[in-house]
Order: C-alpha cells, then structure tokens, then sequence
C-alpha cells in the first residue's frame, strides 16, 4: 500500500493546486512592482528624481513630475512590473546639485534616503558688492574635479544685493566659491570657511560709487551705453540694460569704482560716439548729441518692376538685420515697367523683398548694390544671375546720383581704405594727418569697381576737399570738389 500511495501524493498534490513545480511548468513568473519610500534629508528641496536599472543610462522621465520632495518630506515610489532589483537613483535639488545613489537592491530595501540627517545645515550671505549684476555663482569642495551646478539657478544677484547660498546638510566646511558677473569676469573666494564665517562679499564696500546724469540730446536712439577707464581692454557691460535710451530721455547712471576719469561710448545703430574722457568726480551730467557719429554713407538701388503685377509695397533692409524696416515705396506703388530709386543708410549688402497686391511675395537675399545699383524685378529675379538685365537682355541704363549728392566710382585695381572730405584748404601742403577730419568710410571699404553716393556731411557745405587713402597707401587728392553736382567722379 506504501508505494501505491506515494504514487498518488504528487497527482493529489496537483488537483489541489499545492504542487508549486507542476503549476508554474511554462509559465513564467509576471514582473512584481518595486516600492520604496524617498526620504529628503539634504537640507535642499528635492526637485527631480531620476529612476533606471543599475549601470543603465540615466532615465530622463523625472518621477516627481510637478512634485516636489521639501526637506524632511518624503514621497512614495512605485515602479510598475520591474523584474530586477537593482537601480540607479539620481535626486536634482533646488540649487540645481545632483545627489546619485547606485545599485539600491529595491527587491530588499523600502526606505531610500537622500543626505545625512545628523549633518549640520550649511548656508552662507553672498554680497554683491560690485556695480555688475552677479549672474552665476558656484560652490564646490577644494580640489573638485568642476565647479557643480549654479547655485542661483534662474535667480541674479543685483549690485548691492545678497543672496543666501543653501548648500543643505553637509560636514564639510571649506568650500571654493566663484562668483561670474554679467560682463563674464570672475571673482574667488578659495577655500571659504563656512563654519567660521557666513558671510561672503565680492568686489570692496568701500570703493565709492559715481553717479552722473545721461542725456539723450541727438535724433537718433541710444541703444548701448559703456563706461570704463580710458584704454581699457574691456568696455564693461551695458548700462542700460534692457532699455533704451530715446531722443530727449535722460538715464542716471551709477558705477563703482575708484577711477575719476572715464570713457563713455553711445552706441546707435548708426554708429558709435565716444566721449574719451570724462570726469565723474565733477561732472554730473553728460548730454550725447549724434554730432561726433561718422556720416552715414547712403547707398541707393534702383527699383524695375518688370513682373508681371503691381509691386505693393517693397523693403529694404541691411543684410545683417533682423528687421525689414519701412515700407520704401511708402503710400504709394509700383506699376509694371516704372523704376523707383531708394535710398538706403546702410553698408553695400542689403536684402529687398516686395509683395503683390494678392499679398505673395519674393525675397532676395544679399543684394551688392554697390555693384548692383539696379535691381529689375522680373519673374526668376530671386534666382537670376544677372539682377541688372531687362527682360529682353538689354542692360538696366544706370539711374544718375541723387541730386545734391556725389557719386564716388573706385576705378582703381586696389580698394580705398580711407576717404578724407573737410572744407577747402583744411589741408594745406604737408599739414600732419592728425589735422584731417575724420575717415568718412569708417570700418568700410570701397572695392574695386564699386561706388557709393555720398552726400556733404552736416555743416561742412558742398565744396570740399578730398583724400582718397587705397590700400598701398598712395593717395588721390580731389581739391574744391562739388560734393552737391549730382555727378560721378573716379578716383584715381
């Protein structure tokens, strides 16, 4: 009887679903949910947590989603159908450090926590006592391998403000921190003690702060405007800011520094005007006047409208602008086979787009009016070789220089460099350059075959006399030149 029933034990067994191998014969175990509880006690506001298999690439699902672990909270993880056991853990706090725990076996461990609750609560008073807004700041343990995250995250620290560094729960004291200012510069305080200080300033309380009022007394917007020593390397940052400074608007400026004497520079988008050297220390307003900006040398391009509709309106803008600008025909149009000339206060590169009274439009891109002073809008302009070609091959006739004006021709095989135009018999016989009014091409230059219409700079006239600096540094002179002839003149 012993043998017959130790036969049947395994098949009762079975029937009675106690038989643990005849059940999961073939059929695999399904994934179990890992649980654990997320324990804060960093002294930080946990902000992303991070969840992948041990030695896998860091998952980039943050579990927290719109939560936030405060310290001391803690926060349940659930992961869904997980065969293994082991994972990686990464926590992103506040001030944007990054804690890592790797291989955490959640088959065996429910509690997982971030920082040392014993530890001492690390915070440190940073002064900004510069006249730059602090941009970024970083603390890190001497010798660290980087400078870890910025401890402000979106947040700057104005000119004599402060900011309360939270470096959380943590033994160590001495920490290396670097403070990057709006102008890029930085300043350093290696090997702060935090445990006996808590205070940190940049730059010396005790350098004075200079004010003087700025005014805005030309015609033209203030976009940018810089202080700094006579002959420094670095301009500073921009004093104004976000803002501008319009016609008629004054700015109080305020900068720290114990120099008296400062260069200022204006900056329009027509240029730069400086004020070389300007005492602080007794002067309290400054007016910027546009007088001391280099001429604008106009350029002009002829409008053809040989398409086949109406150009309603037409733009045009320099090549590096983010902005079309005005309408160039401005109330009115351009019918079919009309020209018009624009004048532009740009370089020679330029981008033109028209539009048609169906609201299309075309666009061409870095258009060389200096060597292209018409421009015939014909069906294929935007990808024609040949801008200045009529539509039956003719070539576009060259539309005269505006009356009032000059036009300068460069027939030369080297560039002009420079262009000297002041009153007549401002340069007399071997008089010094230093003597010569300013260079009326600025940072241009006229290339070889190219021209430009030049109008008499404010208060100058229309005789004039004038210096053409090429580039082998020979000269052309052109003396008592009618600058309002409305002809063309080469040089040489």
């Amino acid at each position: 009887m012993r043998p017959k029933l130790a036969c049947l034990l395994p098949v009762l067994f079975a029937l009675l679903g106690l038989c643990g191998p005849a059940q999961s014969q073939g059929q695999p175990r399904a994934p179990a949910d890992r649980l654990a509880v997320i324990v804060n006690e960093t002294g930080l506001t946990l902000r992303e947590l991070y969840v992948s298999p041990a030695g896998a690439a860091t998952d980039t699902n943050d579990r927290l989603g719109a939560d936030t672990i405060p310290p001391g909270g803690t926060w349940r993880l659930r992961l869904v159908r997980q065969a293994g056991c082991q994972f990686d853990l990464r926590g992103v706090f506040a001030d944007n450090s990054v804690l890592d725990r790797r291989g955490i076996d959640l088959c065996s461990v429910t509690r997982v926590t971030f920082g040392d609750a014993s530890a001492p609560l690390r915070e440190a008073t940073i002064a900004n006592d510069t006249d730059l807004v602090l941009r970024s700041l970083y603390a890190a343990p001497p010798g660290a391998r980087d400078r870890g995250a910025d401890r402000l995250g979106s947040e700057i620290v104005a000119p004599g403000a402060t900011f309360r560094l939270r470096l959380g729960r943590t033994r160590d004291c001495v920490f290396d921190v670097i403070a990057v200012f709006e102008d890029d510069t930085e300043e350093r305080r290696d090997r702060a003690d935090l445990c006996r200080s808590q205070r940190i300033g940049f730059g010396d309380p005790a350098t004075p702060v200079r004010e003087v009022e700025v005014v805005n007394d030309g015609q033209a917007i203030i976009q940018r405007l810089f202080a700094a020593p006579p002959g420094a390397a670095r301009p500073g940052p921009d004093r104004l800011g976000a803002t501008t400074l319009a016609p008629g608007e004054a700015f109080r400026m305020t900068i720290r520094t114990r120099d008296c004497v400062l260069e200022l520079r204006a900056e329009y988008a027509a240029g730069i005007e400086t004020l070389p050297a300007v005492d602080l220390c007794t002067t309290r307003r400054i007016a910027f006047d546009g007088r001391r900006l280099p001429p604008v040398v106009e350029q002009s391009v002829t409008l053809v409208n040989r398409h086949g509709a109406t150009i309603q309106e037409a733009y045009a803008s320099a090549a590096d602008s983010d902005d079309w600008g005005p309408d160039r025909l401005e109330a009115g149009v351009l019918e079919i086979g009309q020209r018009r000339v624009v004048t532009l206060g740009s370089g020679c590169e330029v981008d033109l787009r028209v539009v048609f009274p169906n609201g299309g439009a075309e666009e061409r891109r870095a258009v060389d009016v200096c060597a292209v002073p018409i421009v015939v809008v014909r069906p294929g302009w935007t990808i024609a070789d040949r801008l200045g070609e009529g539509a039956g091959g003719d070539p576009a006739p060259i539309a005269p220089p505006a009356p009032g004006s000059i036009r300068l021709r460069n027939a030369g095989p080297l560039p002009i460099v420079a262009l000297f135009i002041d009153a007549p018999d401002a340069l007399r016989g071997d008089a010094p350059d230093a003597l010569r009014g300013p260079d009326r091409l600025g940072d241009a230059v006229l290339a070889p075959g190219t021209s430009l219409d030049f109008r008499p700079p404010p208060g100058l006239g229309c005789n004039a006399d004038l210096v053409a600096v090429f580039r082998d540094g020979r000269e052309v002179a052109r003396p008592a030149l009618d600058l309002c002839a409305g002809q063309e003149v080469s040089l040489p």
